[in-house]
């Protein structure tokens, strides 16, 4: 007979668990709910916290990691349940209450699980690799520059041209100008990739080097010489051609020529359907580097003397008694953009037309300083 009790009562404890349990559901039921709102509410507060930082974080050319994309993938997946709940618990579609409190309970627990979850180290965004360039600030283009901007936009757009150069004297906009070609690009689905190195009167290949690396999100070692690492960026360059496609480079304020395959640089061809556009100074390094020649003129004295105004403050451009002396500081300014915004910055909030003489005089100087530099 013992031998029949023992099991017996093994079971009935087996069976009288589950059972104790629902009946906890049944008489906490009012407890139970209110821990799953409250549940609810806590992961909505963290949801919406986490969504204002992804916010703050998410600038153009970043992206949200994927651990939190993952994490507000479930915290949906989880608010949708936990709303189906909601509707079960407020119409009583639930035959028991039991079986209704174990619902909630299960659901609750899992909302808290979701929102332990939602701590992430450091910043929630990472850089996005499909982002072909980040817009550069620049100025609005004037006059000729507008025209100049449109001929080499049309030769990067076409397949004909792959060396682009833009020629004109210091100051007279060749940056700007390339600067709004490099933002019309970014949307564009032609190039995969935009490059802007700024080269300067010294080349120094490793760095420009190290400039196209890290645009590129790649490295390259520092021991090595610049032959081997020229050969490491050319396959770099080939790779994403293979694999992204075609990348326009431009490389802005070019002294003197050199070779494209020095740097790692891949020729541009009709084939692979690459760009390099270089600014300069110097019709040579246009000529020798077999570019394009996109000439980029002087500013009109009308179009200069609206740039000048523009700039210089309503209380001075309105001013009559200056308007001679600012039609001769325009007319030294010789149609450079830089000179006239540089000096309509300068010129701000002076009426003393003895200081607008002087601004003539040392104009001169300035200016016939710039055309020395380019005869040299």
């Amino acid at each position: 007979m013992a031998e029949l009790v023992g099991p017996i009562l093994e079971a009935i404890k087996l069976i009288s668990r589950p059972a104790r349990q629902y009946l906890k559901y049944q008489r906490k039921f009012t407890e139970y709910v209110a821990d799953f709102k409250q549940a609810l509410d806590d992961l909505l507060a963290k949801k919406a916290d986490i969504q204002r930082q992804l916010d703050d974080e998410c600038d153009y050319g970043k992206m949200p990691k994927q651990e939190v994309e993952r994490w507000f993938k479930k915290v949906e997946e989880n608010l949708a349940h936990a709303q189906h709940v909601e509707d079960k618990v407020s119409k009583g579609k639930c035959l028991f209450r039991s079986s209704l409190g174990k619902l909630v309970d299960e659901t609750t627990q899992a909302l808290k699980e979701v929102h332990a979850e939602g701590h992430f180290s450091g910043r929630l965004v990472v850089d996005d690799p499909s982002i072909v360039a980040v817009k550069l600030p620049t100025q609005n283009l004037v006059g000729h520059q507008v025209s100049v901007r449109d001929e080499i936009y049309r030769y990067l757009m076409g397949d004909e041209v792959g060396m682009i150069g833009v020629c004109g004297m210091g100051g007279i906009g060749k940056t700007t100008i390339m600067k709004d070609v490099y933002n019309r690009l970014i949307p564009e689905a032609k190039f995969k990739k935009l490059i802007w190195i700024t080269v300067s009167r010294n080349i120094d290949i490793r760095s420009i080097q190290m400039d196209i690396v890290s645009q590129l999100q790649r490295e390259l070692p520092d021991h090595e010489n610049t032959i081997v690492r020229a050969g490491k960026l050319s396959k770099m360059l080939r790779e994403m051609l293979r694999k992204q496609g075609r990348y326009a480079l431009i490389l802005d304020d070019v002294w003197s020529s050199f070779p494209l395959e020095d740097i790692g640089i891949v020729e541009p061809t009709k084939e692979n359907g690459c760009k390099v556009v270089l600014t300069t100074r110097s019709e040579e390094v246009i000529r020798s580097m077999g570019c394009k020649k996109v000439q980029a003129p002087c500013l009109s004295m009308h179009e200069a003397m609206n740039l000048f105004l523009s700039k210089v403050g309503e209380d001075i451009s309105e001013n009559p008694t200056l308007k001679s002396s600012m039609r001769l500081v325009v007319a030294e300014c010789d149609g450079l953009p830089l000179a006239l915004v540089t000096l309509a910055a300068c010129m701000k909030g002076i009426s003393n037309p003895r200081v607008w003489k002087n601004a003539v005089n040392e104009l001169r100087g300035y200016v016939r300083n710039i055309r020395d530099m380019e005869d040299k």
